[in-house]
């Protein structure tokens, strides 16, 4: 098969087609565990089959190498090769290649047809029928459905020392000093981490708060002076055109640059914490895409949040500190202090704060950023771990916390909440009678839930097959942003529901934000009026002061609002006393003599919508805004705001285009989409239930805050970490525990018809993810038919010719068991010989560059120069014998991080090797209420 008929067969993430655009090269910097160094490896398979011989398709590949020893000239007659320019090893590290190197130039692993038979008494089904062999010149054809293959593109992490003398050595005898400098290291980067991430995230809001304010105040300029709907193309036209730019300028950085940044990235980060090597993740340019992307996306009217790629951007942060290693393209930085923390399982661990840290600097939670990871990501977890993923997030919530509060001029406040914040709902509280009511509204948040992840489904197969190249896909997020523009203008002008401009409290004035704003910039007074000396105002002036109730708008809901001057007020029929205003937050309620903050003036945009004069537009109070806007409105806005058919209205709309918009090759996040979808037909079941028991009283709120728990749940299906989440945003334990049961219902549901999003698309991808249990039913299935034979083994004293033949075979894998003695010739034995060890590919790349660099210039290195391996190999490798049950070797894989495991039998003789993908080709599931085994196909793309 030809690299370009791979291309086209690959399956995309479900993010953005990340397999088939990953570089030949990885990011990220293995250590050779067994003398703490930095090794260079490449994406190595995980076991091997000799040369020449029919491999099994269940036999696990990862990838093969690209850093390999290469032969200039033809080896003399005699054997030797001259070590002086004849036999060099290419020092070119794929961490320091272009990350958007194309998949062409890596050579295509075999898939391995499989041949061994189910147990009697279990029903397998098999999935792998259309399986061929790598040497086949035939096309290679999926019969089974996207969902049941695995792919054999991806490579294992290194969880486990390498236990070999010298490395038993060295850790014998590691100075304390050094011991307690890496612990020290340790809790050094999880600090930077969380001043990193909360740096980005600050920048992130920056940016999207401006360019999304001028986008909309250039929009609103055009539409204040339309009073017919005909006159609203012009203003149509710009939106379109802004769309389109911020969107095509996002998706070309993904598409062509960083094609890891796709999506939200927390299916990546699941999968590289579950033990998968995701190239390029973790890469600077990665971040620079994620984080600039994810502002061009919620820019450009996409419907999507930022918060998602906050997770994955503080990954790559944990990731790029704990190695040392920043590479953008061919330039890179590797400083020495961090060695000793580059090995898989640092970085693992590193990367599990991270995520951690991303959460608490979205949602101002720090307990729920640490309940995420484990949730959600971590798959090994440890006490430390869990003190440092807090310590992490504790450390972005602050500064997050500091550098929020000195943007809005009060910098010794330290009560700013974080990307996200509800706002505080009031003294919210439930009754007896309204627990049935939310268990249901968890049950229809998992049917939405579930309805959005089928449709998206489709629409990701779809993509698949018709959406492959690059400006189609880049074309694609522009017709989305498109889409999303003309339907925005559709329902704001042509189904304005206009509704009266009233005050909440006629005794106090209602400030205009500017006088050339149409009424509905007016801000409703609810709280206490009084007028502050001169010296307080801007302009010398005496200051209006007063609380306000900002409904819609991002400045919570205790703000301070004054006027310049007290003779710019006027009054008139329709509002009373009005005049030119400002939002400052004032957290200080009691001190009657000064404001808290008196710099940072800012304009709220919103919109008349050709509303007469003295009403608003209801509809465009939800969406002409970001999604962060629409959600709190929703949350914070009276009952009588919105109409039930606008709330409708708005819940299609959104519904559709969020399922639309996941998958697209753009950065962007779901958490924020699916509250508000969520918050909307809350305020629906509110409305109803409001009106016809008047005893639950006023704060609708509550059923916005519940339908957004069971949306986001019924989406994701998480639980623990969301109730922490949301009770954090909102400051109010008094509904966590209506939050729960929501949430524990819309999971169930949901899981009834499919698995969450992320699964879902994890699965489509091929992922060999292994979950928490392993597959039901599966004790009649034993690593005789799971193992993959057979088996490349090496003697502990092997020649040089032997090794360097396996370390230049494309077709060679990643690992290799030592054994005491066997014969290369016998192909027809179905043993290799006493099991003495494990060695590891990069290994034996390491002896012979050793090697190869220690003779001299003049000195021939035989090929038949004999290699002592006993002391790098492994001495104690992870081992089971042939009739061991596929449970035990699942656990034994998910609770020790493993990456090989060599199979013997009675006689401690090499008989198999099993890998993560092994493993992962088996899954349980009910049909007609019984169980069934299936075996799912191994790919190569």
């Amino acid at each position: 098969m030809s690299a370009s008929e791979r291309n086209q067969d690959a399956p995309p993430t479900p993010e953005g087609s990340l397999l088939e655009a990953w570089p030949a090269g990885d990011d990220v910097k293995s250590t050779d565990q067994q003398n703490g160094n930095t090794d260079k490896s490449e994406h190595d398979s995980d076991n091997g089959t000799p040369s020449g011989e029919q491999p099994r398709k269940n036999s696990q590949v990862d990838e093969t190498p690209n850093k390999e020893i290469k032969t200039e000239n033809e080896a003399p007659p005699d054997g030797l090769v001259r070590q002086n320019s004849k036999v060099r090893f290419d020092s070119t590290d794929d961490s320091t290649k272009d990350e958007s190197s194309s998949e062409d130039e890596r050579p295509c692993p075999p898939v391995m047809p499989l041949d061994s038979h189910a147990p009697k008494n279990l029903n397998i089904r098999r999935t792998s029928l259309s399986a061929l062999s790598h040497h086949s010149q035939q096309q290679e054809v999926h019969l089974a459905h996207p969902r049941k293959r695995v792919s054999a593109a991806f490579e294992s992490l290194d969880y486990n020392a390498v236990e070999s003398q010298s490395f038993v050595k060295q850790q014998m005898f590691m100075n304390p000093r050094v011991v307690k400098r890496l612990s020290m290291m340790r809790w050094f980067i999880n600090f930077a981490v969380g001043v990193y991430v909360a740096v980005i995230a600050v920048l992130v809001w920056l940016l999207i708060k401006y360019i999304s304010m001028g986008k909309f105040m250039a929009i609103y300029k055009i539409m204040e002076k339309c009073s017919s709907f005909g006159c609203t193309i012009g203003a149509l036209v710009v939106w379109l055109l802004f769309n389109c730019f911020f969107t095509f300028i996002g998706s070309y950085l993904v598409t062509f640059h960083a094609p890891s940044a796709a999506g939200s990235g927390i299916p990546q980060v699941k999968c590289y914490l579950n033990g998968i090597r995701m190239p390029g993740l973790m890469s600077l340019r990665t971040l620079l895409a994620k984080a600039g992307g994810v502002v061009l996306s919620v820019c450009g009217g996409l419907a999507c949040g930022k918060e998602g790629p906050m997770i994955h951007s503080g990954a790559i942060c944990a990731s790029s500190l704990a190695s040392g290693h920043f590479n953008v393209g061919k330039k890179s930085c590797d400083p020495s202090c961090c060695n000793g923390l580059r090995s898989d399982d640092e970085r693992r661990d590193f990367v599990a704060a991270g995520a951690a840290s991303g959460v608490s600097a979205a949602f101002a939670s720090p307990v729920g950023g640490v309940l995420f990871a484990l949730e959600e990501g971590a798959s090994f977890v440890k006490q430390e771990l869990t003190w440092r993923m807090l310590f992490s997030s504790m450390v972005a919530g602050l500064f997050l916390n500091m550098l929020m509060s000195a943007i809005k001029g009060h910098p010794e406040d330290m009560s700013s909440p974080g990307l996200v914040s509800f706002g505080y709902l009031g003294d919210i509280e439930f009754k007896t009678f309204e627990i049935p009511i939310f268990i249901v509204m968890g049950i229809f948040g998992g049917l939405l839930g579930a309805l959005f992840v089928q449709i998206n489904y489709h629409i990701t197969i779809f993509r698949r097959k018709k959406i492959k190249k690059p400006w189609l896909k880049v074309g694609e997020a522009c017709l989305v942003a498109a889409t999303s523009a003309v339907l925005l203008h559709v329902l704001i002008f042509a189904f304005p529901n206009c509704a009266p401009v009233v005050s909440h409290n006629d005794q106090l004035p209602n400030y205009v934000i500017d006088e050339n704003h149409p009424p509905s910039d007016t801000i409703m007074a609810t709280g206490n009026y009084e007028t502050l000396p001169a010296e307080y105002g801007a302009e010398g002036h005496p200051v209006h002061r007063r609380s306000a109730s900002v409904g819609g708008s991002e400045y919570g809901v205790h703000s301070v609002v004054y006027g310049t001057s007290s003779n710019e007020t006027k009054e008139d029929d329709i509002y009373g006393w009005h005049g030119h205003g400002y939002i400052f937050q004032d957290n200080d309620d009691d001190d009657d003599d000064e404001l808290d903050s008196m710099s940072g003036r800012e304009e709220l945009p919103s919109c008349l919508g050709l509303c007469p004069y003295g009403e608003h537009n209801r509809m465009a109070d939800i969406l002409f805004k970001t999604p962060e806007g629409g959600l709190h409105a929703m949350l914070h806005e009276d009952k009588d705001h919105w109409t039930i058919g606008t709330l409708v209205g708005v819940v299609v709309f959104y519904h559709l285009l969020t399922t639309w918009t996941y998958g697209l090759n753009v950065s962007s996040g779901l958490f924020i989409p699916s509250l508000l979808i969520g918050a909307v037909w809350g305020r629906i079941v509110g409305i109803l239930v409001m009106s016809y028991v008047p005893s639950v009283g006023t704060n609708i709120g509550k059923y916005a805050l519940v339908g957004a728990a069971a949306q986001l749940g019924g989406f994701v299906r998480m639980t623990i970490s969301l109730t922490v989440i949301i009770i954090e945003c909102t400051g109010d334990i008094t509904f966590g525990l209506p939050i729960i049961i929501t949430l524990i219902v819309a999971k169930w549901m949901g899981d009834f018809f499919n698995p969450g999003i992320y699964d879902l698309h994890i699965e489509i991808w091929g992922a060999p993810l292994l979950g928490w249990e392993p597959p039901e039913k599966t004790y009649g299935v034993i690593a005789k038919e799971v193992m993959s034979t057979p088996v490349v083994v090496l003697r502990t004293m092997e020649t040089f010719g032997r090794i360097k033949e396996i370390v230049d075979d494309p077709t060679s894998h990643n690992g290799y068991p030592i054994v005491d003695e066997y014969d290369p010739t016998d192909t027809m034995s179905k043993t290799s010989g006493l099991l003495r060890g494990f060695i590891l590919k990069k290994q034996l790349k390491r002896i012979l560059q050793e090697r190869a660099e220690d003779a001299d210039d003049d000195e021939e290195i035989s090929l038949n120069e004999i290699i002592p391996l006993k002391e790098h190999m492994d001495i104690s490798p992870h081992s089971v014998q042939e009739d061991v049950s596929l449970p035990r070797i699942f656990k034994l894989f998910r609770s020790l991080g493993l990456r090989h495991l060599v199979v013997v039998n009675e006689r401690n003789r090499v008989v198999g090797m099993i890998t993560r993908i092994n493993v992962a080709r088996f899954r349980s599931e009910m049909v007609k209420g019984k169980f069934h085994i299936e075996e799912l196909e191994v790919v190569e793309d």
